[in-house]
This record gives structure tokens, sequence and C-alpha cells, in this order.
């Protein structure tokens, strides 16, 4: 990641219509200042009972899906793909 670029996460939208009825709480996704998504976090089911986050996409961090091990917290959640994204980061000498 060249330098001045920050890591964000933003909450993801609300369903309109009929999908937003049953939906459950929103989860979030990591981007960076350019739009590239880095990582998102989402609830196991709509009862939020656990949450999970996968990394990848149109970055350079290796692929990693964690829904067969869910965390309590959305929080959790953020901070493991945060402290993943950056040590893959960190490995490809792309932090700043």
């Amino acid at each position: 990641m060249s330098k001045g670029l920050r890591l964000r996460w933003r909450l993801d939208k609300h369903p309109s219509g009929l999908a937003g009825v049953c939906a459950g709480p929103r989860g979030s996704t990591l981007y960076d200042s350019t739009g590239k998504r880095y990582a998102m976090v989402s609830a196991i089911n709509r009862g939020g009972s656990g949450w999970y986050w996968v990394a990848g996409w149109d970055s350079d961090v290796p692929r990693r899906n964690t829904c067969n091990q869910p965390v309590p917290t959305i929080d959790e959640a953020k901070a493991e793909a945060m402290a993943y994204v950056r040590a893959a980061l960190a490995r490809t000498g792309d932090q700043s």
C-alpha cells in the first residue's frame, strides 16, 4: 500500500425493498482510499449469533474465509481481518 493510502471500514448498505424486511445485521467492508476492497465482515445468520470475515478480492492479500471459526462480535471480526490484511501487506512490502 503506497504512502498516504488508508484502510477504512464502511458499513454495508441496508438492502432495499423486500430483501430489507428479513435482513439481518449489516456487515462492513474494508477499503483503501482508491476504492480497492481488502476484506469484509458478515453475520453468520440473521440473528447475528456470530461473525466471520473474508479477505482477498482485487487486493494483493491472500484469500481467507473464517466462516468455520466465527467470533461473537463484529468488532472482534473487524480486528482479526484488519490484523490479517496488515500482516499480508507487510509481508509483500506494500505497507506504508
